[in-house]
């Protein structure tokens, strides 16, 4: 069972790294409204039908609607904190920033959920987080891009903060109501408060500024939200810690992005950050 938890945050960061990487193309020449306005459509694409065939809301206690109502709060704050930041800075900057949210999650596992790791278990997580950090952090952009550094790395810790609250509360919650309706229902909290703010930020035509653009911008909401199903899915049937340090690895994909379409150039050092990534997860796996 921790092995498939774990194969399913796996997953998870694979689908979101490509989500972060897809993004960048949009988040830079759509208004931020509108861009999380068809974000959330295309995760409505994946999330109603399985909303109508097989979910049950009824499970859903006052308590819990009102935990909703909040978390869609801070996960549109998220998400426009995020999108801000790959605005103004470079993605190989912003996302692994945001991914130290795993700190704040084995935080909060640890007072409300209880869960302890064993020693092994915490030096393969701690592998793998200082790969990442040396694989990202030491990337060599172009300054004449004319990315701010300083503030898109504000609104890298902004989201970090956040995502590590929202992502903590989706693998609480999947534990007791399931995966699926944390994730939608958050969601389309947000949503519903994102339809007036489109009319007040008179964005322009709903396809503005081209058909080509809203198109990406759905399949970063389908493909965001298939990834928060993989990872809700794997925290449901094992350890939030866990699975949320195996998740939190998908800015290694935004990397490799940058590398191959940004003409970025590796160097040693982001290659050793890339081994000790797969080493640290080789230590997990083997341990669970």
């Amino acid at each position: 069972m921790v092995v498939e938890s774990l194969l399913l945050g796996l997953m998870a960061a694979v689908i979101f790294g490509f989500a972060d990487l897809i993004a960048v193309v949009v988040a830079r020449k759509i208004p931020l409204v509108r861009l999380l306005l068809w974000i959330h459509v295309g995760a409505f694409i994946i999330g109603v039908p399985y909303l109508v065939l097989a979910a049950d809301l009824g499970t859903v206690s006052p308590q819990l609607w009102a935990l909703f109502g909040v978390m869609s709060l801070v996960f549109l704050g998220m998400q426009s904190t995020f999108y801000k930041g790959l605005q103004v800075g470079p993605v190989v900057l912003v996302s692994p920033i945001v991914s130290a949210h795993l700190i704040i999650v084995i935080l909060l596992s640890t007072i409300f959920l209880g869960e302890r790791l064993e020693s092994v278990q915490m030096l393969g997580i701690s592998i793998a987080m200082f790969g990442l950090l040396l694989a990202t952090m030491t990337l060599q952009s172009d300054p004449s891009r004319g990315s701010n550094v300083r503030k898109g790395a504000t609104y890298a810790l902004i989201t970090m903060v956040g995502a590590g609250i929202f992502i903590f509360t989706v693998g609480a919650l999947s534990k007791e109501v399931g995966w699926f309706l944390p994730i939608f229902l958050i969601r389309t909290g947000s949503f519903f408060i994102l339809l007036p703010a489109q009319r007040l930020a008179k964005a322009g035509p709903w396809w503005s500024p081209s058909p080509k653009l809203v198109l990406i911008a759905i399949l970063v909401g389908a493909l965001q939200f298939s990834g928060l199903a993989a990872y809700a899915s794997g925290a449901q049937m094992g350890s939030v810690s866990l699975v949320a340090a195996t998740f939190s690895i998908y800015p290694v994909i935004p990397m490799i992005g940058g590398v191959i379409l940004m003409r970025e150039r590796i160097v040693p050092r982001q290659a050793a950050g890339l081994a000790s990534v797969c080493a640290g997860l080789l230590v997990l796996g083997m341990t669970s």
